[in-house]
């Protein structure tokens, strides 16, 4: 069985992501430059061979390959303090294989048509033209792989 590259598998989570092999309006070199900046000694991911394969392109969600463990991804949430974070970001909102990412992915798709359901059936304020919704939609983060523990919930903040 052939294995399916990056590029393809990037290709099947949808519209809403940019391969890095492609281009579009974001600097994908600033990209790698902002994770590797974001990513402190405390975070669980400092240190670690990180491959950032797509980016969303409604978020600052940065989808990243695990190059020391090959069969592990991760989507990260940047910050883009141009600055090291403390706490809990860049937040880790999938980490697994995967079938993990694709399971979170599956999850986003499901809020925003359940919140469309409800706009539609005049239950929710619909979304405004930027895209921002009424309420926040909540999607529970797949933390899957077993040896790292998820970085815990909570706000990026600075004192």
């Amino acid at each position: 069985m052939k294995k399916m590259t990056d590029t393809s598998r990037v290709a099947g989570l949808g519209d809403d992501w940019c391969d890095m092999s492609a281009g579009c309006d974001l600097d994908h070199t600033a990209l790698s430059r902002e994770l590797r900046t974001e990513v402190h000694p405390a975070h669980p991911f400092f240190g670690a061979a990180l491959e950032v394969i797509a980016h969303r392109l409604s978020n600052d969600d940065a989808l990243c390959h695990h190059l020391d463990t090959p069969a592990r991804y991760s989507i990260i949430h940047l910050t883009w303090s141009k600055r090291e974070e403390i706490g809990s970001c860049p937040t880790i909102d999938a980490d697994g294989e995967w079938s993990h990412i694709v399971a979170y992915e599956d999850g986003i798709d499901a809020a925003l048509s359940a919140a469309e359901a409800l706009e539609q059936d005049g239950r929710r304020t619909p979304m405004g033209p930027a895209g921002t919704p009424s309420r926040p939609l909540v999607v529970e983060a797949v933390h899957a792989w077993p040896e790292d523990p998820a970085v815990p919930p909570g706000p990026c903040r600075r004192e």
